[in-house]
């Protein structure tokens, strides 16, 4: 059962929410392992819109990056961002297209997850992994060609994600795509601390932020993105919140 919203709670709700993740990245990962058909629609979209920015605004062949390359390196080859990458299982789908990948994550035990599932050298595309938060990317303007953001912003309070949006647009180059996956609203309900109850955690708990289709329209339209298609996806389970998923574009 969810908790009684308690806005003083909510302050500290992506704090909360990280340790929780700290706790049971394994488990998480594990959970997670497979890639949703939505998901996996979603990012071969992503990847041909990708490939058509980057017609349009052509960038240097820098090979592939060195075993001690930094990440102000690492950004001369204009990566892709996963913004709140988990364990890293989008992240290694993407490289798995060819791509210069970033992967981000608040939660240092997810870090460890990826880092552990991902191996040192890839067959194709290469990626590196930073602890950043949404909020406040420690990355210059333009520094990415696009930027995959999967059940990531539903983890930060309403009055806050236009912020993190912002910040998704300001690390995007022109023309880059913009992918957003969030949890649709049911009921009255836009905010709640649920418990993690998929292990022995204690008392563990997550953040979660509901938004109905035309607010996750906004809040991608008020930081300068548009909107090139939107659909809502079935949840995980029959009486789990739908998805919303979102393809802008930084204009």
């Amino acid at each position: 059962m969810a908790d009684t919203p308690n806005p003083r709670r909510f302050a500290q709700a992506v704090e909360i929410t990280t340790a929780t993740y700290d706790q049971v990245a394994r488990n998480y990962a594990e959970r997670h392992e497979e890639m949703p058909p939505h998901w996996a629609e979603r990012m071969d979209e992503f990847v041909d819109l990708l490939a058509a920015a980057l017609a349009d605004h052509p960038l240097p062949d820098w090979g592939r990056p060195g075993d001690d390359c930094t990440l102000e390196e690492y950004l001369q080859f204009v990566p892709v961002l996963d913004a709140g990458c988990g364990p890293g299982r989008d992240t290694r789908a993407l490289a798995a297209h060819g791509l210069p990948v970033l992967g981000v994550d608040l939660s240092q035990g997810m870090l460890d997850e990826a880092g552990e599932r991902t191996a040192r050298r890839l067959p194709r595309g290469f990626i590196r992994y930073a602890l950043m938060d949404l909020r406040r990317l420690e990355l210059p303007d333009a520094s990415c060609r696009g930027v995959w953001c999967s059940a990531s912003l539903l983890h930060i309070p309403r009055q806050t994600a236009p912020r993190a949006v912002a910040e998704l647009a300001r690390v995007s180059r022109a023309g880059a795509p913009i992918v957003v996956f969030l949890k649709r609203q049911q009921g009255a309900e836009q905010e709640e601390f649920q418990h993690y109850q998929f292990s022995d955690a204690g008392d563990a708990r997550r953040f979660f932020a509901y938004y109905t289709p035309e607010e996750a329209r906004q809040l991608l339209e008020d930081a300068g993105l548009a909107i090139l298609d939107q659909a809502s996806v079935p949840g995980d389970s029959p009486s789990a919140p739908e998805w919303i998923s979102l393809v802008a574009r930084k204009l």
